[in-house]
C-alpha cells in the first residue's frame, strides 16, 4: 500500500510582506504624483500660451485690416443719447483727473463700438457667430436693457480666453454673464496697485496722487506711457508705427491676477466678458505681477471690500504668459525686474530692455 506524501503548505505573503510592498507602492506613488501633477500644468501652461498666441495673430490680423490695432473698451458713447433722441452728456463725460475719483461715465459702453479688445477680435478668432450676436444699436445712456445684444454675447463663454490652469469656462450671475482669463495692456496707471489704497510705489514704478483709471493721464494715450490697448472715447487708436520701443518689446496681452476665491465676483472679474466698460475686467497696467495664490482676496486693510487690482498675474506658480505687439507669446517670471516689466508694458518709453533681466 503506498502512502500519499503531503503536497507543501502552500507560499504566500505573510502580514509583514504585505505591509512592505504596500510601503513601497506609497512610496512610489508619492514619486510619481508630483510628476504627473507637473506633466498636466505644463500641458496647461501651453494650451494657455497657445490661446495667446491666437490673440496675438487675431490681433495682427485686425490691425492687417483695419490699419489700427484693436481699440480697447470705453464707458458711455462720445455720442450718447436718451431714448427720445436727445443728447445724453453724462453717458458723453470722459477723461478727468484728481482729485476727483469717478467723476466720468461709468461702467460699460453704451453700444458695441465701445466694447472690448476682446470681442473686436472676434472675427480674426473663428468667432464669427458670435460678434454676429451683437447689433449696432443707438447709443442710449443710461441703461437699455440688451442694447446692442451684449448680454447675448455675454453669456458665450469663449474657450479660448480661458487659462487651463485657472478654470474652465463658465457661467456666472445666474448663468447670464462668462469672463475672461486675460487683459489688454495699458501702459502706466497713475496711482496705486490697488484703487483706493495708498499702494503707489516709488517712482519710476510709481506715481501719486491716485486717478481713476477712466481720468485722461490712465487711459492708454499719454505720452511716455502709453499702451497697446487705448481707450477710444476721446478719438485715440493705436498705430504699429507709435509702438516705437519695438513690437518684440512691449507686452499687448496678459494673464489677469485673480484670487482663487474670488472668481466672477473680484473687481476685475465681476462684469460681462464682452462690455466692462474701461475696466481691469479686462485691462491691466505696469506694476509687478503677482500670482493668484500671493494676491490679496480683498481690498487690502478690510475683511470684506472688494478689490480692484491693476497688475497682471497668473495661476501659474513660477510665472504668467504674455503675447507681445509682434504676436509672440512668452513666459515671464514673477521674479522679473519691475522696471524692466514697466518697460515692457509700456509701448513709447524709448527704453532698451535687458533680456537677461526677463
Amino acid at each position: 500500500m503506498k502512502h500519499r506524501k503531503n503536497p507543501p503548505p502552500h507560499a504566500g505573503f505573510t502580514l509583514v510582506e504585505l505591509l512592505v510592498v504596500i510601503a513601497i507602492i506609497g512610496v512610489l506613488v508619492g514619486l510619481l504624483l508630483p510628476a504627473v501633477q507637473s506633466a498636466r500644468e505644463a500641458a496647461r501652461r501651453t494650451q494657455c500660451m497657445n490661446n495667446m498666441k491666437q490673440m496675438g495673430l487675431a490681433a495682427l490680423n485686425f490691425e492687417s485690416a483695419y490699419k489700427h490695432l484693436p481699440t480697447g473698451p470705453m464707458d458711455g458713447d462720445p455720442e450718447a443719447i436718451n431714448l427720445d433722441g436727445s443728447p445724453n452728456h453724462a453717458g458723453r463725460n470722459h477723461g478727468g483727473r484728481a482729485p476727483t475719483y469717478g467723476g466720468t461715465v461709468c461702467c460699460r459702453a453704451a453700444t458695441r463700438r465701445g466694447w472690448n479688445h476682446f470681442f473686436k477680435i472676434l472675427p480674426f478668432m473663428e468667432q464669427q457667430v458670435v460678434y454676429e450676436l451683437s447689433r449696432d444699436d443707438p447709443p442710449y445712456w443710461p441703461y437699455v436693457t440688451n442694447n446692442a445684444g451684449e448680454d447675448d454675447v455675454a453669456k458665450v463663454a469663449i474657450g479660448g480666453y480661458h487659462c487651463p490652469s485657472r478654470r474652465s469656462p463658465k457661467l456666472y450671475n445666474n448663468n447670464l454673464r462668462a469672463r475672461v482669463d486675460y487683459a489688454g495692456c495699458a501702459g502706466f496707471m497713475h496711482g496705486p496697485t490697488i484703487a483706493g489704497t495708498n499702494d503707489i510705489p516709488e517712482a519710476p514704478l510709481g506715481e501719486g496722487p491716485e486717478i481713476s483709471e477712466r481720468g485722461s493721464p490712465n487711459m492708454g494715450d499719454t505720452p511716455g506711457r502709453k499702451g497697446v490697448i487705448v481707450n477710444p472715447a476721446l478719438g485715440a487708436k493705436r498705430l504699429l508705427s507709435e509702438i516705437t520701443d519695438g513690437l518684440s518689446n512691449t507686452i499687448m496681452f496678459g494673464e489677469k491676477s485673480l484670487p482663487k476665491d474670488r472668481h466672477g465676483v473680484d473687481g476685475g472679474d465681476n462684469e460681462r466678458w464682452n462690455n466692462a466698460g474701461w475696466d481691469v475686467d479686462d485691462l491691466r497696467f505696469h506694476f509687478p505681477p503677482i500670482p493668484d495664490a500671493q494676491a490679496p482676496p480683498y481690498k487690502p486693510g478690510t475683511t470684506g471690500s472688494t478689490a480692484w487690482r491693476r497688475y497682471f498675474g497668473s495661476a501659474h506658480a513660477e510665472g504668467l504668459n504674455a503675447t507681445r505687439a509682434d504676436g509672440s507669446v512668452n513666459f515671464y517670471s514673477y521674479m522679473v525686474d519691475p522696471e524692466v516689466w514697466m518697460y515692457l508694458c509700456i509701448c513709447d518709453d524709448d527704453s532698451t530692455i535687458d533680456e537677461e533681466a526677463l
